[in-house]
């Protein structure tokens, strides 16, 4: 049976294995007991956990432009979450790239010009090297730089296939390391009802965006710093989250 990210989240947070999974495990044990420890006066509910994006399934392409910017338009995460395991799915590799970069990112979104949206970087996440493998792969989703927690609903998340220093420049790029379809799928994002599978992604050959908090993402003739692709894709990447209720 192939599991999803997030059953496969839910059951490594039972586990608390010495392993990605169980690094989120562990974290939520620790959101659950700080929510406890905060408020002596109410009884805390339980964490919970959601997830937004698209199913980490092999998909049947891969982006050939190192160090481009993707971000997943098709939902937004709660307000009060916290990113802790961000899933992907490397498992087709463009000029025998076995290995490459994944830096998890925060965006909120915003209304643009000519009735557009656009996608503020309001957080960015520790990176990984990252390898080809035929199965669905996590990493955690520290954020280092920006808001740890979506302060409401307009917040989405990303990735830039670089590691990048603290002022969200790139060091060092890759080609693609996340599979994709186009034209994207239709149906339902991994966040269930009013969620979908698309997603936006940028070409800015040679030059990868910087992706410096405050930096904006839209489409054409939106005002935003870097624009899409016309082409709306689906990527193999969603990112789990943990939501702690009063």
């Amino acid at each position: 049976m192939f599991w999803t990210i997030r059953q496969r989240y839910g059951y490594l947070c039972l586990r608390t294995a010495f392993s990605i999974g169980g690094l989120v495990g562990l974290s939520l044990t620790s959101f659950g007991s700080r929510a406890l420890a905060d408020d002596t006066t109410k009884q805390a509910s339980s964490p919970t956990i959601t997830s937004e994006g698209s199913s980490v399934t092999l998909r049947s392409l891969v982006d050939h432009d190192p160090g481009e910017v993707y971000i997943y338009v098709g939902g937004a995460f709660p307000a009060g979450t916290t990113p802790v395991a961000f899933g992907y799915f490397f498992g087709s590799a463009f000029d025998d790239n076995n290995t490459g970069y994944i830096t998890p990112l925060l965006f909120a979104r915003t209304p643009g010009e000519n009735d557009s949206v656009i996608y503020t970087v309001v957080g960015i996440g520790e990176g990984y090297q990252v390898h080809l493998s035929s199965s669905a792969q996590m990493i955690p989703f520290k954020v280092v730089e920006g808001f740890k927690v979506t302060q409401d609903d307009t917040f989405t998340f990303g990735y830039i296939n670089a590691m990048v220093d603290s002022s969200g420049t790139p060091v060092e790029t890759s080609y693609g390391t996340v599979t994709y379809d186009y034209p994207a799928d239709g149906g339902e994002g991994v966040g269930g009802t009013g969620t979908n599978n698309d997603w936006g992604a940028t070409g800015t050959p040679p030059a990868a965006p910087v992706v410096a908090l405050g930096t904006t993402f839209g489409p054409a003739r939106s005002g935003a710093s870097y624009t899409f692709y016309p082409q709306i894709r689906t990527y193999s990447a969603e990112v789990v989250g943990v939501v702690v209720g009063q």
